[in-house]
């Protein structure tokens, strides 16, 4: 069986730097949270792959950390980085095995990854008046995905009641069969 970083490396090794930086529409429609952002302004963007989100919050200012087990990801995300002027750190984890760094993250985000067990580390980590953003899959996707692991896509509901403990900012939470995505974003109470 390939492991997920071989598979990753696999997949980033035969792509090239992105033409332009992407950013995730949740943290667009927030930035004015990020950017009000307090200290320690530090940001940690699990799963992060070629390292987007890291590079758009080292952009706002931020300390951002990139974690993903994909090695090749990384160092993609390293050069999106010095081509948009900031710096992120970069470090290469297998999060099925590796508990994530403890903080204290202003910002801790996760786009299209799926390990229940990272929730509660993901909200233990933020520092208070922290921002969670989280988006993955929905069970909606497997409509148009068939094939897709069922295992990976969260049911109705469950976005809400994994991060109960924080105050949330905005919410799609797989109530409608359109969206085949379900976001979070949250805060930390202070």
């Amino acid at each position: 069986m390939v492991s997920d970083a071989s598979r990753w490396n696999e997949k980033y090794a035969a792509a090239s730097l992105a033409p332009m930086l992407r950013v995730e529409p949740l943290l667009e429609s927030h930035q004015r949270d990020i950017d009000g952002l307090l200290t320690p302004r530090t940001a940690l963007d699990v799963a992060a792959g070629t390292c987007h989100a890291a590079v758009y919050l080292a952009k706002r200012g931020l300390h951002a950390t990139a974690l993903d087990c994909s090695a090749v990801g990384l160092a993609l995300g390293e050069q999106l980085a010095k081509r948009e002027g900031v710096a992120i750190e970069t470090v290469t984890a297998d999060l099925a095995v590796t508990e994530l760094p403890g903080g204290p993250w202003s910002v801790v985000c996760c786009f299209r990854y799926l390990d229940r067990n990272l929730f509660p580390q993901m909200a233990a980590g933020l520092a208070p008046g922290g921002l969670l953003f989280y988006r993955t899959f929905n069970v909606h996707h497997l409509k148009k995905a068939t094939a897709f692991n069922p295992e990976y896509v969260l049911q109705p509901g469950e976005l809400a009641r994994e991060f109960s403990t924080l105050e949330i900012r905005s919410l799609s939470d797989g109530d409608d069969p359109g969206e085949n995505t379900s976001w979070i974003a949250a805060r930390q109470p202070a």
